[in-house]
């Protein structure tokens, strides 16, 4: 009775275990075909995604730059919000030497930041399109050559110390000696210098010249100086 009854247990055991060895290769080609169409999927997904990414680095470099408009738009509202400062001299004149290293220097040293400072000289148009110097020739020489190094260097920090420099030497304007030894000191070439007082046979410096004269014969004038303008003593030399 013993064997009768363990036969039928043993019988019940194997058909119980041949379905899962048979499932088994069907099971692992299933997981390799999912495996392989994940794989398939992701790769024009990727590619797609890096295509999108791409132009971006192009459209961030175009942007940061600036525009001619936007940037003299930059500039010029960059000014507006300076305050005008200006002095009036004659580049021979003794009193500019005074004015200069008392108001001059010692104000810029402050504000320089905060102020648009303007250097104008004092003179008498002439009806020839010329000007007439009060110390003569010279003068309006030596006051061409500093309104070149204002011309051809912005920087207040350049063209106001080789202004000073010459200043300081003032009845030595403006002998080619001083001017070369103060191009030298502030980094100024001497022969820019000199080509920008000689252009257009002198018609060049002498028309910024008469400009500046005029500026200066105009706030002499009005005596009305404009919002939180301030302008040094006119009556120098």
């Amino acid at each position: 009775m013993a064997a009768k009854i363990s036969l039928p247990v043993m019988e019940e055991k194997r058909p119980r275990s041949r379905p899962r060895r048979r499932h088994r290769p069907l099971l692992i080609l299933t997981l390799v075909a999912i495996v392989l169409y994940a794989l398939y999927s992701f790769r024009p997904i990727s590619s797609y995604a890096g295509r999108l990414v791409t132009p971006k680095p192009t459209a961030a470099a175009s942007s940061d730059e600036p525009s001619p408009g936007a940037e003299e738009s930059a500039t010029t509202g960059a000014t507006k919000n300076l305050v005008p400062l200006e002095a009036h001299i004659m580049s021979k004149c003794p009193d500019a030497k005074d004015c200069l290293k008392e108001l001059v220097l010692p104000a810029m040293m402050r504000v320089y930041e905060k102020v648009n400072f303007t250097l104008s000289y004092i003179g008498t148009p002439t009806e020839n399109d010329g000007v007439e110097c009060m110390h003569g020739p010279n003068e309006c020489m030596g006051n061409i050559i500093e309104l070149c190094a204002h011309q051809l260097y912005p920087d207040p920090k350049i063209w106001l110390g080789f202004t000073m420099c010459l200043t300081r030497d003032y009845k030595q304007i403006p002998q080619r000696e001083l001017v070369e030894d103060c191009a030298l000191e502030h980094a100024i070439d001497f022969d820019k210098l000199n080509d920008c007082a000689a252009k257009d046979d002198g018609a060049f410096g002498m028309g910024m010249l008469r400009s500046s004269v005029q500026r200066s014969a105009n706030v002499r004038r009005d005596k009305t100086p404009g919002p939180h303008a301030l302008h040094l003593p006119l009556e120098l030399g």
